[in-house]
């Protein structure tokens, strides 16, 4: 059996929004049964006004100094601990700074032997969608309301997959954080939705099927049902996420994004393994050791 997640490991470490150690975050892995585990930091913002609440004291330079040590560390803890875990070494995109945001990331991607990269942004032209209910609600209504902000935001993640080409693409529909559980999106954001699945496909990329929200108590998993079905038919690959934020999260929730999937109609699951590139496992064998 084979148990994995390709979008998390984020810790308190080099992160100032998660908790614990990196070590602390594999050896739980490690624990709670992981074959194969992707870490995948955030990146480092580059603007003072980019900062995440909380990285105001490190500054852009601490951020990219913590960045540089976490992939220092992650890969010396390959090493550690090759014998009991395969560990996937990466980073979470941000599409900032606007205007630069591609050739940032690429300098970053070429920055260290990088395995893959989750494809992710959590902001609208250096407006956070995701970080709390008001400011959420500020940027919609600048915008024109609920169908612009959602429209705003495929098109933003379709132009992200087109250019930048990331192995995974993370929760695409992260836009709905804060709405109610009974929230669908109305016709034209799903056809907007549709042309960045499109995006997905021709690219060659692969979904990250995301626990946060489960585990967050914000609904389904990241995509909601209907995204993962029209992924499902158009033939876009999924694999899971945990979105981990230290040790007490690695793994939390990923049941019901193996569920999500099976319900979306998938038969298989993309792992990814230094020796074999990203494949394809059976869903029957996808499951903690």
């Amino acid at each position: 059996m084979t148990w994995f997640s390709f979008h998390g490991g984020h810790s308190g470490e080099f992160c100032a929004h998660a908790k614990g150690t990196l070590d602390e975050v594999v050896q739980r892995a490690i624990a709670r049964g992981f074959t194969h585990y992707g870490l995948t930091e955030h990146v480092p913002r580059f603007r003072p006004e980019d900062l995440y609440p909380g990285e105001e004291d490190l500054g852009t330079d601490g951020l990219m100094r913590a960045f540089l040590a976490y992939a220092n560390t992650a890969f010396a803890l390959r090493e550690q601990y090759e014998d009991r875990i395969e560990l996937l070494i990466g980073f979470e995109t941000e599409t900032l700074p606007p205007g630069t945001w591609l050739k940032t990331m690429q300098t970053l991607r070429l920055s260290q032997p990088f395995d893959y990269i989750v494809g992710s942004s959590h902001d609208i032209d250096g407006r956070w969608v995701d970080y709390n209910p008001e400011s959420t609600e500020a940027l919609k209504s600048d915008l024109g309301g609920d169908e612009a902000l959602h429209l705003a935001w495929f098109a933003r993640l379709t132009d992200m997959v087109e250019e930048l080409r990331p192995e995974v693409v993370g929760h695409i529909d992260l836009v709905r954080k804060f709405e109610p559980a009974n929230f669908a999106f109305g016709k034209p954001a799903l056809h907007a939705a549709e042309r960045l699945l499109e995006a997905v496909k021709a690219t060659g990329g692969i979904l990250d099927v995301n626990s946060a929200p489960v585990r967050n108590g914000y609904g389904h998993a990241y995509p909601l049902p209907i995204l993962l079905e029209m992924a499902c038919r158009m033939g876009v690959g999924v694999t899971l996420g945990d979105d981990s934020h230290g040790p007490d999260t690695v793994g939390v929730g990923l049941e019901a994004s193996l569920q999500a999937i099976i319900a979306a109609g998938y038969r298989t699951i993309r792992r990814l393994s230094r020796a074999r590139g990203w494949e394809n496992i059976p869903i029957d064998r996808v499951q903690p050791r």
